[in-house]
């Protein structure tokens, strides 16, 4: 599926029940929402779309996004 794909069908966890939750491409593998500025990463092509996932890149900008290899090596140091 590509990202046009996921945009069309996926809304924010976050957002669902009190906005409409659009998610748009807001750099090459990740999603934004357009209500609340939470943010997603595409990792392996699947979209991580865990509000706490949502949570921990709220107010960090798009240019500050890792990429989704650094964002692999965080996780993995993290958990």
């Amino acid at each position: 599926m590509n990202t046009q794909e996921y945009i069309e069908i996926l809304r924010c966890p976050h957002c669902t029940r009190e906005n409409k939750g659009v998610l748009k491409e807001i750099k090459p593998d990740w999603l934004g929402c357009s209500d609340c500025s939470r943010q997603y990463p595409i990792v392996e092509g699947i979209p991580v779309m865990l509000p706490e996932e949502g949570d921990k890149w709220l107010g960090v900008a798009s240019e500050d996004l890792p990429t989704i290899e650094e964002h692999d090596r965080f996780v993995s140091a993290t958990s």
